[in-house]
């Protein structure tokens, strides 16, 4: 692991309470040619308010702290749609 590296997954674990209250999560995937992606998990995954989050908390706070990194990104920003449960015909009597 290099120091730039190093020092993202320290920021990502700063800001994983601050997700957390809301039942969300990030996790460093990898740092290539500048580029640091990360992956949404919990409440994150298809929340309306994570590209924001993204652009605007995770990338902003990166790209300061950390000049070798040009850019982040989410390997899973894409929403996700959740099916409601069926529920048995005998529950319901």
């Amino acid at each position: 692991m290099n120091q730039t590296e190093a020092q993202v997954r320290t920021l990502l674990q700063e800001v994983s309470p601050t997700l957390g209250l809301h039942g969300g999560a990030v996790e460093f995937v990898s740092f290539t040619d500048g580029v640091v992606s990360v992956r949404f998990m919990g409440a994150c995954v298809g929340c309306a308010a994570a590209d924001m989050t993204l652009e605007y908390g995770l990338k902003e706070l990166i790209l300061i702290k950390c000049p070798e990194v040009h850019d982040v990104v989410a390997v899973n920003t894409e929403p996700v749609t959740h099916e409601a449960p069926a529920i048995p015909l005998h529950a319901l009597s």
